[in-house]
């Protein structure tokens, strides 16, 4: 008998403004599944005006947004921010 698929639920994209500490936050980094089911995140750099995704699926084995979320905070907090000589 074959196997019936499971329904999968949509999980809700979140957006993140990461920046360095005691200035307004120049990039976001939006968390969300792709149709593959992967979890991508897109980086939006609005002064330098750049974007770019990384598939965290692929690089961190992350599952969901939630994880994905907390990658993204981690990296983060290991691989801060800096401002640039300013």
């Amino acid at each position: 008998m074959p196997e019936k698929k499971k329904d999968v639920k949509p999980e809700k994209s979140v957006t993140l403004a990461i920046g360095v500490p005691g200035r307004k936050a120049r990039a976001t980094h939006k968390v969300s599944k792709n149709k593959k089911g992967d979890v991508i995140v897109e980086h939006t750099n609005l002064t330098l005006k750049k974007y770019d995704k990384i598939n965290l699926t692929a690089k961190a084995g992350v599952k969901n947004v939630k994880q994905g979320v907390k990658a993204v905070k981690t990296y983060h907090k290991q691989n801060p921010h800096r401002s640039q000589g300013r």
